[in-house]
């Protein structure tokens, strides 16, 4: 019973750390962004979908999906780099 319990323990523990490691990626990702598209000089188009973008990563990150957050806020951060 105690090592089922300590099983138990061990493996929300690694949940726990998974999701705050995933969480911590994604917020600094979307801000290096915003703060990217103050200065990137982006055509209309570019600028709507990195706005869209870092939009739709904020949502789904507030909402708990924080690896697709991340994949949002890299998508846009990859168009701000290619400008």
């Amino acid at each position: 019973m105690m090592k089922r319990l300590a099983i138990v323990a061990g493996m929300l523990g690694f949940l726990a750390i998974s999701f705050q490691s995933a969480s911590a990626r994604c917020v600094p990702l979307i801000k290096e962004a915003r703060e990217q598209l103050v200065s990137a000089k982006l055509s209309k188009s570019d600028e709507t979908k990195v706005k869209a973008l870092l939009s739709d990563a904020d949502k789904v990150s507030e909402a708990g999906d924080h690896k697709e957050g991340v994949k949002k806020a890299n998508a846009a951060l990859e168009i701000l780099k290619k400008k």
